[in-house]
């Protein structure tokens, strides 16, 4: 007699999301997508939809395989201090799958493609972030953090490094076909702080040949390899100075330079972390001297900021993902899980919050791309409310995974969920943030540009099915100024944790409200956006404006419920109960909400 307890069962030949085309399955950043391409020449449209969907065939197929094998004990890198004969070389050994999951998503341009010469159109700031979010849906992986470095290493040449910097070092960095596969960090935080630099006590000395001679340790090295950037206290002065340092000298020899030991740290091990100490390092300045602190949060730190968020919604997203997948094939008590009310009400608010950190991410990235004002309020506010977001959503995908959630061998959640906690912490402790977004709220500029914004989606929106929505906002969005105008900096300053969680609710709804009543214009890109680069679960291949405009029209209803959903959680909260006259009280407009999240779940 077979054992009856070893039977097939209902994810007995469970695969999740391998497989799948993480691009094809993503409306949303289609969405996003689509409507950026709107404004570009026909071939760039095409190019770069082309380019974003082979990046998302290959994160669900190749690379996520090659992330799986390079997370096993035994395959994490680890420091070389000595070749076979005694020389101090300081190396860092990666596993074979580590380094080829590099080489392909370096190769493939994901960071570099306006170096690669058959690429002929703009590299714009949301197609680069799109390839980022992609990227991180499978975690930092040992390639997200060190892609974030490299991204942020190439803008400080580009806009600080002279001339000879930039023949000498992009080609590295960025040219096609370097042996240097994302292999730039940066070397700043010390034993004495890492938020606030001013405190380095690393020293820089001038040399008589224009480079500089530094001496100190630094306590978090990310990523080291050929090329990093770091800081060091300007000596006789309280300047901090930002330096661009080579792992070998200029003869050959390596530089003054020691890796202490490789950090114990809960996520992120794809990549190595590690303290380091100078004695006599030979370094060189990037842009002026006195200007080194202004230099690196400008191009170096904005941009690491600018990963966080888009980490955070790519992690966030496949755990949202994860949990979708395997509750719409397990079942439990005679009924899939997705169907039990509540856990269709976790994942429907799930699919709201996520949703809404998507938007807000790329609003973000589109705004840094158009110098809009708005963006330094959005950068550091979705640094902080993206990444706090995805390790909320990762615990909750966990949760309805049961038992499963929690094993290593079985799911991806356990590494997505502790890479999402380092992501948290990177650039900058949440206390800082908020005083960053809150020092940006009180500028005249942003203040009226951002009452201007509200103002105006409250009256595209007060018609219709939105209308309700749209007046709570209006009434939201007073009682939220009349906060902030009546109380000093000091109180202010106290609740700055709760003020951006509010002022971020609120931008939610503001994105929402705008998909529920976005109507595109006829633009000749959507000529070329076809079924068969963005599918919508139909047969046949469609493309035109026509196309386009009824598959937005179909999607904005369920935009709609969820700017309801959205303002429903600001106002209540995300895990009270659901209202009974709220969206989360019918079935039917929660599993449209799940179902714009991708095909498998419909």
């Amino acid at each position: 007699m077979s054992n009856p307890a070893l039977q097939p069962f209902d994810i007995s030949d469970y695969e999740g999301l391998r497989g799948l085309n993480y691009f094809e399955e993503d409306r949303v950043l289609q969405r996003i997508l689509v409507k950026h391409a709107a404004g570009l020449q026909q071939d760039h449209a095409r190019d770069m939809m082309q380019h974003v969907n082979g990046y998302g065939d290959l994160t669900g197929g190749i690379l996520d395989e090659l992330t799986i094998a390079s997370h096993q004990e035994g395959k994490y890198g680890q420091i070389k201090a000595f070749d076979r004969t005694g020389n101090r070389i300081d190396e860092i050994e990666y596993c074979a799958e580590q380094q080829e999951s590099r080489r392909i998503s370096y190769e493939y341009g994901i960071v570099n493609l306006d170096f690669h010469p058959e690429w002929k159109h703009p590299f714009t700031t949301v197609h680069r972030m799109a390839l980022a979010y992609l990227c991180n849906e499978l975690g930092e992986g040992g390639v997200a953090c060190p892609l974030a470095m490299t991204d942020g290493m190439i803008l400080a040449l580009k806009e600080l490094g002279t001339e000879e910097q930039k023949e000498l070092y992009l080609p590295l960095v960025a040219g096609p076909g370097s042996h240097s596969h994302f292999m730039c960090g940066q070397y700043v935080t010390e034993r004495v702080g890492g938020s606030n630099v001013g405190a380095n006590r690393t020293v820089a000395r001038p040399l008589d040949n224009g480079k500089w001679l530094l001496t100190g340790e630094k306590w978090f090295c990310s990523n080291p390899g050929d090329l990093w950037v770091t800081t060091a206290r300007i000596e006789g002065s309280d300047r901090i100075g930002m330096f661009l340092v080579p792992r070998l000298k200029e003869d050959g020899t390596k530089n003054g330079f020691q890796l202490l030991r490789k950090k114990d740290i809960i996520g992120s091990k794809g990549k190595l972390t590690a303290e380091c100490i100078y004695e006599d390092l030979v370094a060189e300045p990037m842009g002026r001297v006195a200007h080194g602190l202004a230099n690196i949060i400008r191009y170096v730190i904005k941009t690491s900021r600018m990963h966080v968020a888009v980490g955070g919604a790519g992690m966030g997203r496949r755990g949202l993902r994860e949990a979708i997948a395997y509750t719409s094939v397990r079942t439990a008590y005679g009924k899939r899980i997705i169907d039990i009310p509540v856990n269709t009400l976790l994942l429907a608010r799930m699919s709201v919050l996520q949703t809404a950190v998507e938007l807000a991410t790329f609003r973000a990235f589109r705004m840094e791309e158009e110098g809009d004002v708005m963006n330094a309020l959005m950068t550091p506010l979705m640094k902080y409310c993206a990444s706090v977001h995805s390790t909320w959503l990762i615990q909750k995908a966990m949760m309805l995974h049961g038992g499963n959630g929690i094993l290593g061998d079985f799911s991806v959640l356990p590494r997505l969920l502790n890479d999402s906690i380092i992501n948290e912490t990177w650039e900058g402790a949440h206390p800082l943030i908020q005083e960053h977004a809150l020092k940006a709220y009180h500028r005249p500029k942003i203040k009226r540009a951002l009452g201007e914004w509200v103002e105006r989606t409250v009256a595209a929106a007060s018609d219709g099915a939105t209308a309700q929505t749209a007046s709570q906002l209006k009434q939201v969005w007073e009682e939220f100024s009349k906060y902030m105008d009546e109380h000093d900096h000091d109180f202010l300053d106290l609740n700055r944790q709760a003020i951006c969680d509010r002022l971020y609710a609120i931008i939610s709804v503001l994105l929402l409200l705008e998909e529920a009543n976005y109507i595109p214009e006829a633009k000749p890109a959507y000529e070329v956006l076809d079924t068969e680069l963005l599918p919508d679960g139909s047969a046949g291949h469609s493309s035109g404006y026509d196309y386009w405009k009824g598959r937005f029209e179909r999607e904005n209803i369920v935009f709609a419920d969820m700017a309801s959903g959205m303002m429903e959680m600001l106002v209540y909260g995300r895990e009270a109960w659901a209202r009974p006259d709220g969206v989360f009280a019918s079935m039917e407009k929660m599993k449209g909400m799940i179902g714009l999240q991708g095909l498998l779940s419909e």
